[in-house]
């Protein structure tokens, strides 16, 4: 019977793991990634990887969830902070948060081969799913729920914002089934129309008619003119990368 590791040697073989599995998920996908790929450097068998993750999906989740806090500051300070006009804030967070995505090692092949993220979402406990994003959407919350108090923002769940917000992380990873002379056109048309929706200016009429001290939609949109989103390289095809063996 193997001995038990001691917990010095637990934390450095965590450690390992979560250094070569960053090594191998952004080099060959979490897909083509295998348990014995993860256990060889850390000299440990693969029966005793799931004494430390249950899957290799798990420990992807893990190394997002890593990076996952930095990446929203950087999108929440590039965007709902970086001007007071609500609607072009909704707009730059939109762009924020697909440039992240697109320029992230971990993320990224996901982008190019969208079964992988159904992949890691069976492969992830849902507690930590949970968890991970009541977490992370807590100042994008804070900032929905005070522009709903300024009337900035349509009444409604704030938690469903959030995920208004956030629709538009979905475009990129069909990116390949879109005309590449559509698709920059698609995200900036998306990117407005969500802006448009959430905004109390683009429902002065309906919701918010009669209530005092609301800008007009007319007035909303000479100060926020619509963003234009620049087109983007098309992603290179992992798919005919062959993996060195």
């Amino acid at each position: 019977m193997p001995r038990a590791f001691t917990g010095i040697e637990k934390e450095e073989i965590r450690a390992r793991l979560m250094e070569t599995g960053l090594a191998c998920f952004t080099r060959y996908g979490l897909k083509k990634t295998t348990i014995e790929d993860l256990v060889k450097p850390a000299k440990i068998s693969k029966a005793a990887f799931y004494h430390f993750f249950p899957s290799k999906e798990a420990l992807f989740a893990e190394l997002l969830l890593e990076r996952l806090p930095a990446m929203q500051r950087r999108v929440v300070e590039r965007s709902l902070r970086a001007t007071d006009n609500v609607r072009e804030a909704i707009v730059k967070f939109q762009e924020e948060l697909v440039r992240e995505m697109e320029a992230d090692d971990l993320i990224r092949p996901i982008i190019l081969n969208p079964s992988e993220l159904e992949q890691i979402i069976h492969g992830v406990p849902d507690a930590l799913r949970g968890t991970a994003a009541l977490d992370l959407g807590a100042p994008v919350l804070e900032w929905i729920r005070d522009a709903q108090a300024r009337g900035d923002i349509i009444e409604g769940d704030p938690e469903v914002v959030v995920w208004m917000l956030g629709l538009v992380k979905f475009l990129p990873t069909h990116q390949d089934d879109i005309d590449p002379v559509l698709y920059p056109k698609l995200l900036e048309m998306a990117m407005n129309v969500v802006a448009d929706g959430l905004t109390s200016a683009a429902n002065a009429g309906t919701a918010n008619a009669g209530k005092v001290g609301r800008p007009t939609a007319r007035t909303s949109r000479r100060q926020a003119p619509a963003v234009r989103v620049p087109a983007r390289k098309a992603a290179p095809d992992r798919g005919k990368k062959a993996r060195a063996k």
